[in-house]
């Protein structure tokens, strides 16, 4: 019984995960609020409120589902290739990434974004010949990589995908961007 239990409350917290960036794919987030939310996920106020404590704790706690959802099978790909996949995950949501950003969720965008290309890199620092101390140079390139992603957003995406891979791709070291 407490395993049914336990997929309900998985069930709950990703439909409101999911209503939240759905509606911020065309609503500030300043706009939106926990009935829009509860609606739109067919959740209970209450059901939410058992969850969460409020529409600012399910964005963090969406925050890192999207950290999960961005690098979820980053192990199997080069840095390059994880890069390019980040880069049109952001396209396809940037609607939703653009209202965060005016949210003022920035600085968690790029604590996200910073860490997962962290842990890639630093999963290919033994093969790859970054400056030591390696763990310095993957925070540089980790914080560049999204620092650039999320003035691409902010400027309204003015560059296709294929152009931001090439530019920001080019600025790696030549073996990360191999597997």
């Amino acid at each position: 019984m407490e395993r049914k239990k336990d997929l309900r409350v998985v069930k709950t917290k990703r439909a409101l995960v999911s209503a939240l960036f759905s509606l911020l794919k065309s609503t500030p987030f300043t706009k939106i609020t926990v009935n829009d939310i509860c609606t739109e996920a067919l959740v209970s106020r209450s059901a939410f409120y058992t969850h969460f404590l409020d529409k600012y704790d399910l964005v963090l706690y969406g925050l890192n589902r999207l950290h999960e959802q961005l690098f979820e099978q980053s192990e199997t790909r080069s840095v390059q290739e994880q890069l390019r996949h980040t880069l049109q995950q952001v396209h396809q949501d940037s609607r939703m990434f653009a209202n965060l950003l005016l949210a003022e969720y920035d600085g968690e965008l790029m604590a996200l974004l910073r860490k997962g290309f962290i842990e890639h890199l630093e999963r290919r620092a033994h093969s790859a010949t970054l400056p030591q101390p390696k763990d310095i140079s993957a925070l540089f390139y980790a914080a560049g990589l999204a620092g650039a992603i999320l003035q691409w957003v902010s400027t309204g995406m003015t560059y296709t995908v294929e152009e931001m891979a090439a530019c920001l791709g080019a600025l790696l070291p030549e073996d990360t961007r191999i597997t």
